[in-house]
């Protein structure tokens, strides 16, 4: 049941944030409200659902252009995030800013998680080649 509840939150968060996400919002939010819940649900899926996982490591292993938008998201996300942290913590008692690191871990998370070198034969006997160290 609570597995059930927690995937049916990420897709809602997933398609609500794919919705919103051109929307552009009438008042000023620190983040785009689409794109951070969409980043958030599909987060959950990949911590939650196997086959969301290797759907997304599908994705990234054929088009190339995907991973490395992603890679390139999962390295500034921390930076952009700890700014915002900065500039909250400032006013407010700190709940606001151990949120957004979370959503930080959770994107910079899911990328890690999925990576395209899980998928496929050549692509794990070269990472395993990688890691030996002789």
């Amino acid at each position: 049941m609570k597995k059930a509840l927690i995937l049916t939150a990420g897709w809602v968060l997933t398609i609500v944030g794919a919705i919103l996400s051109p929307v552009p919002m009438p008042l000023p939010f620190p983040l785009p409200i689409g794109i951070t819940m969409f980043l958030v649900g599909v987060g959950i899926l990949t911590t939650h659902s196997k086959t969301f996982r290797r759907g997304v490591q599908y994705l990234r292993h054929h088009h190339g252009w995907l991973s490395r938008a992603l890679e390139a998201i999962a390295s500034h996300t921390p930076k952009v995030l700890d700014n915002l942290i900065r500039r909250i913590a400032r006013r407010r008692d700190g709940r606001m800013a151990r949120w957004i690191k979370a959503i930080s871990t959770m994107v910079t998370d899911m990328v890690h998680r999925t990576r395209p070198l899980a998928h496929g034969r050549r692509a794990r006997m070269r990472a395993r080649d990688a890691n030996d160290p002789n």
